[in-house]
């Protein structure tokens, strides 16, 4: 997604769907960003940069004016997706790309994101190859690059700062999650983090896998997959290549985002 903004120039416009803040706020760019969310709370810093309260499947645009759309783990929230897949086509011009995050639906992490979260408005189950066809059919496009997202099961970790004060509709079963210990939290994620790697390179089951990061374009040639980042920070939840880290004793590396440490493991593949 960077490499495809870095090509845009001034002149290049980018919509950055159900974005809230936005996706890309530490990245530089010279092109426009226009940050488009249903919530107008999301836009406490936004709207210097263009931000619009708008619906997904009735964006407040004129046809063929986007160069890129962004949906950055968005889709699985969207109760329209048919409208708003139809919305994108229209905005997008006809060299247009899109970008899209989602989580994989049948997976182990979302199970317990949703169990935890009793949902977390997560609306739509995605299993990717399906939905690579649902977009390609809809916004027609073709899948160019994709790539696997692993977790570190952060919502676990960010569970911390709710608060039945500050959120007094907060689901019964979150509230007795968010009463439970910091250091517990704490060593259910890391447990998780490191099990389901451990597991997923033993025994292929993709029990780390998040979901996917899947790029369209309209160019021809064969589909191409992205190495993956499996080592993921457990406390802001960015991902990164392992030879971009600075590594402590072999098991522990610096995140280059946030500067906390994680636990490193080497790249694996599982195939699936």
């Amino acid at each position: 997604m960077h490499e495809w903004i870095a090509e845009l120039g001034p002149s290049g416009r980018v919509l950055d769907l159900g974005a809230g803040a936005g996706s890309l706020k530490a990245f530089p760019h010279s092109c426009v960003i226009i940050t488009v969310d249903c919530d107008a709370g999301a836009f406490q810093s936004a709207f210097e940069h263009g931000g619009v309260v708008a619906l997904g499947q009735s964006l407040p645009f004129p046809a063929a004016v986007f160069d890129l759309v962004i949906c950055h783990h968005v889709l699985e929230h969207v109760a329209e997706l048919d409208g708003t897949l139809a919305e994108i086509r229209r905005v997008l011009k006809p060299s247009g790309r899109m970008f899209v995050s989602v989580p994989n639906g049948f997976g182990l992490c979302d199970g317990i994101y949703r169990w935890v979260f009793e949902g977390g408005d997560h609306v739509n189950r995605f299993r990717r190859d399906e939905l690579t066809a649902k977009i390609e059919s809809a916004v027609g496009l073709r899948l160019a690059r994709w790539q696997k997202l692993y977790s570190s099961f952060a919502y676990l970790f960010r569970i911390r700062y709710l608060s039945p004060a500050v959120m007094p509709n907060l689901p019964r079963r979150l509230r007795a999650v968010a009463r439970l210990p910091s250091k517990l939290r704490l060593a259910v994620q890391a447990a998780l983090y490191v099990g389901t790697r451990v597991a997923d390179r033993l025994a292929g089951v993709d029990w780390a896998l998040y979901g996917w990061s899947l790029y369209f374009d309209r160019a021809g040639g064969p589909v191409e997959e992205d190495p993956p980042f499996v080592n993921v920070c457990l406390n802001c939840g960015s991902g990164h290549a392992a030879r971009d880290l600075a590594r402590h004793r072999r098991v522990f590396y610096q995140c280059p985002t946030c500067g906390h440490k994680g636990i490193f493991f080497p790249p694996f593949r599982t195939g699936r």
